[in-house]
């Protein structure tokens, strides 16, 4: 599944860059019909090349972006969120989202929650083998992840930290379709 998805990938990415250039080189002419005579013009005038290289690098760039931490959404049967601050959120053959830990303990699994800037909090899934409680907060600039048994004390510690306690808290695929579709999904590999 994660060739395919590779190679869907890297014909989407020719498709796109192909697209780019033609821009490029649209608005390389526009340039140069009000420019006579400038480096605009002198390019624009080998078209096949501007175009062919204008590609190349561009697809070189969406390649490298697919693999970075923002461009990154998972191939095949993976699937990932970035959330800020180096980390992301991410699940397997549409199981349990997790978030990695580079602590101790490898990653923790969790149901729903609310992605904010600094932090994402909400439900641990119930088959969590690594983390005791029901509810937890993850301080991404921190890198702590805090877990919590009572409804209580995990709406304090949301209080002190200024987030929302009366949130309605998402599953994964909500965000990930949130990041993912839109703008992202036509203009981006």
């Amino acid at each position: 599944m994660a060739l395919f998805h590779l190679v869907f990938e890297l014909l989407k990415i020719s498709i796109l860059s192909c697209i780019y250039a033609s821009l490029i080189l649209v608005v390389f002419k526009i340039i140069a019909n009000h420019n006579p005579n400038s480096w605009f013009d002198k390019v624009s005038k080998k078209k096949f090349k501007l175009w062919f290289l204008s590609g190349l690098y561009i697809s070189i760039f969406l390649f490298f972006f697919m693999f970075s931490h923002f461009g990154d959404h998972g191939l095949g049967d993976s699937a990932r969120i970035p959330i800020g601050h180096g980390k992301a959120i991410q699940e397997v053959d549409g199981m349990q989202a997790y978030i990695q830990d580079e602590g101790p303990i490898n990653m923790i699994e969790i149901d729903s929650f609310k992605i904010t800037a600094d932090f994402v909090y909400g439900y641990i899934s119930k088959g969590n083998e690594n983390y005791e409680g029901s509810y937890f907060v993850y301080d991404l600039a921190n890198n702590s992840v805090e877990t919590f048994e009572k409804e209580s004390d995990f709406i304090n510690l949301l209080k002190t930290h200024d987030l929302d306690e009366n949130t309605d808290y998402k599953d994964f695929n909500y965000y990930y379709g949130q990041h993912w579709n839109g703008w992202r999904f036509w203009l981006l590999p």
